[in-house]
């Protein structure tokens, strides 16, 4: 039996003592951690974390070549 007094909006939300613990920086003295949000990114379906986190360049270079290629042992 479903129960159609539960308020939906309560399930995804966060107590405030939970976001206020996660807001708080791991490493304050680090300034690499004040990454900017890109341009436009409030124009976009997704969080603040994911759109830092896909804005992060990553080397094209990431074959691991000098680990074998089973593929190509053969």
């Amino acid at each position: 039996m479903t129960d159609r007094t539960l308020d939906t909006g309560a399930i995804d939300a966060v107590p405030e003592a939970d976001f206020m613990e996660q807001t708080v920086p791991a490493y304050p003295e680090d300034d690499d951690t004040d990454t900017e949000v890109p341009v436009g990114a409030t124009e976009r379906e997704a969080t603040e974390a994911d759109l830092l986190e896909q804005s992060i360049p990553v080397p094209l270079d990431d074959d691991y070549e000098d680990e074998g290629d089973a593929e190509s042992e053969y």
